[in-house]
């Protein structure tokens, strides 16, 4: 399993990293176990917010031999009143997102922003987020990250 402290340490890189290469700024990063428990870390919050799920993980081989296959879940939401923006004001939202959602996706692609042992996988999965959370809209991309030990 990845250690989740070492995994706080990656999503506050990452925020890092996109946050210097875009306009729009990551106000903060919000770690929970279950949508539930996302909606109550959020309820304050504005801005952009860097959203992940404490890792699942998978454990694979022996335990002389052994590596985890960690499923990760990161959001990049922000709250949006529903129904109360036009369409093009909804769209010019999501493109917002979108352009940092792909600096986010870049970083992930380059492997640097993992520690030595840590590495992605190459199967990323990008999908568009709305109302969810309690309100909140934005992109989510998934991928499983190995560690070995």
């Amino acid at each position: 399993m990845i250690d989740i402290v070492q995994y706080r340490e990656i999503l506050a890189e990452l925020r890092e990293k996109v946050n210097q290469k875009s306009e729009e700024k990551i106000e903060g990063i919000v770690m929970a176990v279950r949508e539930g428990h996302m909606v109550k870390k959020l309820k304050d919050r504005t801005g952009i917010q860097l959203c992940a799920n404490y890792p699942d993980a998978q454990m694979n081989g022996t335990f002389d031999n052994h590596s985890d296959r960690n499923k990760v879940l990161i959001f990049l939401l922000e709250k949006v009143p529903s129904g109360q923006q036009t369409d093009e004001a909804e769209l010019q939202h999501y493109a917002r997102i979108q352009r940092m959602m792909r600096i986010l996706r870049d970083s992930l692609l380059e492997n640097d922003a993992f520690c030595g042992e840590l590495r992605s996988g190459d199967d990323l999965l990008t999908e568009w987020e709305y109302d969810i959370c309690g309100g909140w809209n934005g992109l989510s991309i998934g991928l499983y990250i190995e560690d070995f030990d």
